[in-house]
């Protein structure tokens, strides 16, 4: 009798575990949580046609509002309406929370999950800017919303004007002496010929004498004609050479300005749009 209770115990065990709503969790090598996955608040899973209104309300009013309403804020958090809402929508807190991402408390619980489908409208609609009411999301917005982050306010940038006179250290002089002199078996901090570093600003100086601009060993390298010149394989070109000494004689400063800055948006960057081709240009 006892082995039939037991045999009828597993077949019920293994039952509930064949149920497509229900996941092992497992935690190290044990399992620890079994895991339910909600079924979907609504009848059908349209991931293209979503508003607050038709698609995430109905979710969160079923799912989360009776324990995080106005009289019954659960761990201080109102959800009762789209105003509410937003707070979590802008600190990332409600996406992280829904989809148990690590360092965010779990919701509904520890044990309860949502769907896959309604995890996608909630996460469209934030990437499309969270509007409320029944406006339509745009599901391929242009400027998406990372939903686990809070995106701050992109400020308009400020104009750069750089002087065409002035001869900047950062975008002309580092750049041509690192490309020409600072090679390996020349002037690297590993090979220093002659003791001579011209990786850094700091070492470049060394080099350069701010009274007497034509004087600098820096300048009489470059313009040298003798097997001393600078760097070995052929001599710079007149305009660089000339702006070496130009930026001598304003002081050898470690200044630099870039104007490409004014239209640089270092938000929402992904490697396809920005970072590759960066890489296959440079």
């Amino acid at each position: 009798m006892k082995r039939i209770l037991v045999l009828s115990i597993v077949a019920s065990l293994w039952a509930c575990l064949e149920d497509k709503n229900i996941e092992i969790v497992p935690q190290g090598n044990k399992v620890d949580t079994v895991l339910t996955v909600i079924p979907s608040t609504n009848s059908i899973c349209d991931t293209v046609s979503i508003s607050f209104d038709k698609s995430v309300w109905s979710i969160m009013n079923k799912q989360c509002v009776s324990c995080h309403n106005a009289s019954n804020p659960s761990a201080g958090v109102d959800l009762s309406s789209y105003d509410k809402i937003q707070t979590y929508v802008k600190n990332g807190k409600l996406y992280g929370s829904l989809t148990h991402a690590v360092g965010y408390k779990p919701m509904p619980s520890a044990t309860l999950k949502l769907n896959n489908c309604d995890i996608t409208m909630i996460r469209k609609w934030i990437r499309g800017s969270s509007p409320a009411g029944a406006i339509l999301v745009d599901i391929n917005p242009t400027n998406p919303i990372n939903p686990v982050v809070d995106v701050p306010v992109i400020k308009p940038p400020i104009a750069v004007n750089c002087s065409p006179d002035t001869v900047y250290f950062k975008q002309k002089i580092l750049p041509l002496i690192v490309s020409n002199c600072a090679m390996s078996g020349c002037h690297d901090a590993i090979s220093k010929q002659d003791g001579v570093i011209l990786t850094d600003y700091t070492n470049i100086m060394r080099e350069v004498k701010i009274s007497n601009p034509a004087g600098s060993d820096l300048y009489k390298s470059l313009i040298e004609t003798r097997e001393d010149r600078m760097p070995p394989a052929g001599p710079l070109s007149t305009e660089n050479i000339n702006n070496v000494l130009t930026w001598i004689k304003q002081g050898a400063k470690n200044n630099g300005c870039d104007a490409s800055a004014t239209n640089c948006i270092t938000s929402n960057v992904s490697f396809k749009t920005v970072i590759q081709p960066i890489l296959a240009t440079n």
